[in-house]
């Protein structure tokens, strides 16, 4: 084609998309530099990059580093680079994403780094969220909120609740080390500066590249920023063809293996407070561990050796109370483990096939729920304590009504606690404002389902927010949370607002972090 059509093509192309000419001389620096290491994901490329491309903080760069792709991924990353001058495209010889990763951070501008991989998405304003927290804070590390997705649905995994629930600023790994179930380089925004003085970096020729890098940058960091907005959204390709969605695949442990020693000796000689690492182990006996349990591999004798020999290895250097926060069936499952029982973990796992740990379920106290798995395995393996606990609920429906003294919230909602048949008692529910708690009136409960129907007075005179909170309590056991997880068909996606004839208004708004309370705001009559 010759040269002067080629510029005419791309002209219109820019024209067309709402861009910008390129400027002549050099690119101002931008505030944030997010990397992506792009490998075979032709299927998936385009939308990421757009995700990126419609950030609402605009004062970014986009470096693309394709890893010797042997589809048309770099043929898309090229034309996206056409409409977007904020986008850079680099291409190496195929050497892993770790390594493509480190290319993009010897290019990057920006007083932030952000990182993305190429099957998946951020929302419009997570680099804004992100950004305006690090700075407000002086935090050297922002991080949000994980969300997953497929083909057929959109979810937000427990563990998320866990860390994000609340925001914390100016916090420390000591401080909060749950934060290690979130030890992934997406998600965040890094200081450059802070990352560039490490002087660590990503593993080559592994699957799991990032680790133990992130948990000493965590670590390492004397200021991070905690947010509960969700700010990435991981793709779970229904294919499985993603390296990291193969746990039955004995390369895949191998290299999940040595990221879990790694990490534990990186720890180690950095002298990681004792709480850190009750952190790391939560994480890898209420999680990693599982993935790897859990899949029908763990029957071929190999596999099994390979993941007994690391649980070994990693229970010397386990401190005291590191299963404080695992459930009984996996606590149980990895003393078996530990213990070299395979003919029991293999019986345990088809027991629990069609059932739930609450078939097994033989009371509760308070220090925690009691089991009798169909193993012989030490009584305080099948105990989960009190803080491991979940308090599981939801609002399937609501409708605030008008009522003589002002107006009320009535909801229809499920609590139980995860791990237990019926009984509960019936649950307790209250909003709570600035000026104290309310209880609300609970109308029905059904103890076998967990259903229940309630009405929650609201004060509709003074303009004000105010959030639900929910107690539920079986034998000795109780647990209290702020009320959230709602069924958001009744909130029309996400809020919905109601105008009583007095002329008050009231709106009840659900997150799109499920584990952020509900949030109620009211708006008084104008006055004459």
């Amino acid at each position: 084609m010759p040269l002067h059509r080629l510029r005419s093509t791309a002209g219109r192309l820019r024209r067309a998309a709402g861009a910008t000419i390129r400027r002549i001389g050099p690119r101002p620096e931008p505030l944030v530099s997010v990397i992506v290491p792009v490998y075979d994901v032709e299927a998936y490329l385009g939308s990421t990059i757009d995700s990126i491309a419609a950030q609402t903080l605009r004062e970014i760069e986009i470096i693309l580093v394709d890893d010797g792709s042997s589809d048309h991924s770099y043929a898309i990353a090229r034309r996206k680079a056409l409409l977007d001058e904020r986008i850079r495209v680099i291409r190496q010889q195929n050497a892993g994403p770790g390594p493509a990763r480190e290319h993009g951070l010897r290019m990057a501008r920006g007083r932030y780094l952000a990182f993305l991989d190429s099957d998946d998405v951020m929302p419009s304003d997570a680099l804004e969220r992100l950004v305006a927290a690090a700075e407000s804070n002086d935090a050297q590390i922002a991080v949000g909120a994980f969300r997953r997705f497929n083909s057929s649905r959109v979810w937000v995994a427990d563990w998320v609740g866990d860390l994000h629930a609340v925001p914390r600023r100016g916090t420390t790994l000591e401080q909060h080390p749950e934060l290690l179930r979130n030890n992934y380089p997406c998600g965040k925004v890094f200081r450059r500066d802070f990352w560039k003085a490490q002087g660590i970096g990503f593993r080559r020729d592994a699957i799991y590249e990032d680790q133990p890098l992130i948990g000493l940058m965590l670590l390492r960091a004397s200021r991070i920023d905690v947010l509960t907005d969700i700010t990435y959204d991981y793709r779970a390709r229904d294919d499985r063809s993603s390296i990291s969605q193969r746990p039955e695949e004995l390369g895949d442990l191998h290299d999940r293996v040595a990221a879990w020693l790694l990490t534990l000796d990186a720890f180690l000689d950095e002298d990681a407070p004792e709480s850190v690492l009750r952190g790391w182990y939560w994480t890898l006996y209420a999680t990693h561990l599982h993935w790897y349990l859990d899949n029908d591999a763990i029957a071929d004798p190999e596999y099994w050796g390979v993941l007994r020999d690391a649980a070994r290895r990693l229970q010397r250097s386990a401190p005291a109370g590191s299963f404080d926060l695992v459930t009984a069936d996996r606590r149980t499952a990895v003393h078996l483990l530990e213990q070299d029982r395979h003919a029991d973990l293999l019986r345990m796992r088809a027991a629990l096939v069609g059932h739930e740990a609450s078939d097994y379920f033989t009371g509760a106290t308070a220090e925690g729920l009691r089991y009798d798995f169909p193993v012989e395995v030490d009584p305080e393996a099948e105990l989960t304590p009190a803080a491991a606990v979940r308090l599981l609920h939801g609002f399937g429906d609501g409708e605030v009504v008008e009522t003589p003294d002002g107006a009320e919230l009535r909801v229809i909602g499920d609590a139980r606690l995860a791990g237990t048949p019926a009984p509960h008692r019936v649950p307790e529910l209250q909003i709570v404002t600035a000026g104290g708690a309310v209880p609300a009136e609970i109308l029905a409960h059904d103890p076998e389902s967990g259903e229940f129907e309630a009405r929650v007075p609201l004060d509709v005179r003074a303009e004000g927010s105010a959030r639900l909170e929910l107690r539920l309590a079986a034998g000795g056991l109780q647990r209290d949370t702020a009320a959230c997880n709602a069924h958001l068909d009744w909130l029309g996606g996400a809020a919905r607002t109601w105008r009583l004839e007095s002329g008050a208004t009231v709106t009840v708004t659900a997150d799109p972090n499920p584990f952020v309370p509900l949030r109620i705001d009211v708006t008084p009559a104008p006055t004459a």
